[in-house]
C-alpha cells in the first residue's frame, strides 16, 4: 500500500498508510447525447475529460486523521482550493477536493476509514 500525500505551498499531509488496492482512476468525457424524433443518436462533442481519483482509506491511524480534518477544513478549505495530490506511483496532480462531508466511521481504537474524492484542475 504506498503512501500519497497532499503538498499546497509550505503545507504538506503525507499518510503514513497507504491507499487500499484496487485503486480506480476513472476518466469521464464530457459529451451532450439525445435521441431525434426517429431515434438516431447525436453526440455534442464539448471537449472536455474529466480524471478523478476516488481514495479509499482503512484503518487509517488517528493521527493521519486528525490531520485529513485539518487540511480539508483550514488547508483545502473543502473544494474551494486546489493543490497537488502524488499518487501511489509519485505521479503529481494538481486536484481540488470533491468531498466536502468527511463521512469517516471509527472502525476501531484510533482507526478510521472513509473515502476522498479528487479531480484533477484542468
Amino acid at each position: 500500500m504506498p503512501a500519497i500525500r497532499f503538498v499546497l505551498g509550505g503545507n504538506s499531509l503525507t499518510f503514513s498508510r497507504g491507499i487500499q488496492y484496487p485503486v480506480a482512476k476513472p476518466v469521464e468525457k464530457i459529451q451532450v447525447m439525445d435521441r431525434t424524433a426517429s431515434g438516431a443518436l447525436q453526440v455534442e462533442e464539448l471537449g472536455v475529460t474529466i480524471r478523478s481519483f476516488p481514495i479509499v482509506f482503512k484503518g487509517l491511524p488517528l493521527a493521519d486523521y486528525q490531520a485529513l480534518v485539518t487540511w480539508h477544513d483550514s488547508i483545502a478549505n473543502g473544494a474551494e482550493n486546489n493543490f497537488t495530490y502524488y499518487d501511489e506511483d509519485g505521479v503529481a496532480h494538481t486536484v481540488k477536493m470533491l468531498t466536502l462531508v468527511l463521512n469517516f466511521k471509527q472502525t476501531s481504537y484510533q482507526r478510521y476509514a472513509g473515502e476522498l474524492l479528487l479531480e484533477v484542475v484542468g
